[in-house]
This record gives C-alpha cells, sequence and structure tokens, in this order.
C-alpha cells in the first residue's frame, strides 16, 4: 500500500524546527542576541581603538554567553527529567504490549 501525499508525515523545515525550539526555549536566542551584540561592540570599539570599552564588551561577551550555556543546559536537565517519567518497567510495558488499549 502506498500513501498519498496527505496521509504522509510532512517533514519539518528547518525554519519550522527553529521557530519550535525558540519558542519552547526563549532564552537561548535571546541569550545569543546578547552575545552577538556584546562581540559587534567589543570589535567596534576594538576597530576604533577604544581598548578600555573593547575590553568591558568581551567581558559583557564571555558572561552572556555563560548565561546561555546554563540556559542550555537547563533546558536539556528539564527535558530529560520529562523523558525519564516516561520511562515504563518491564511488566507496564509487557501489559501495554499484551493488552493494547487497556490501561
Amino acid at each position: 500500500l502506498e500513501m498519498t501525499s496527505e496521509e504522509r508525515p510532512r517533514a519539518e523545515s528547518s525554519w519550522d524546527k527553529f521557530v519550535r525550539k525558540s519558542t519552547d526555549q526563549p532564552l537561548v536566542p535571546i541569550g545569543s542576541l546578547i552575545t552577538l551584540g556584546f562581540l559587534t561592540s567589543g570589535l567596534k570599539s576594538f576597530v576604533d581603538g577604544k581598548a578600555m570599552r573593547s575590553q568591558q564588551m568581551m567581558r559583557g561577551r564571555v558572561l552572556a554567553q555563560g548565561v546561555t550555556v546554563v540556559a542550555i543546559l537547563g533546558y536539556a536537565a528539564a527535558n530529560g527529567f520529562k523523558q525519564e517519567k516516561k520511562i515504563l518497567t518491564t511488566a507496564e510495558r509487557d501489559a501495554a504490549v499484551l493488552a493494547p488499549g487497556r490501561k
């Protein structure tokens, strides 16, 4: 049996995945944009010869990057805990296989 195009599951595009992940984990893209802002400002200050300002922006970039990494790890841990709860015991799995539809 072949599936029609309406019956086939649609593959998620890169943009759809980006939007879904950004909605699920909003601190990651926000932190990334803040990091990019500090980096851009720091590089511009460096080019303009403002060494002190450049150094401050690079320190801000490191801090923003650290906060973003912590956010990523926090989301990963939270998702891991959610998935851990879904693990069935052997008896529960056997019962589900032997008697589908019953709880």
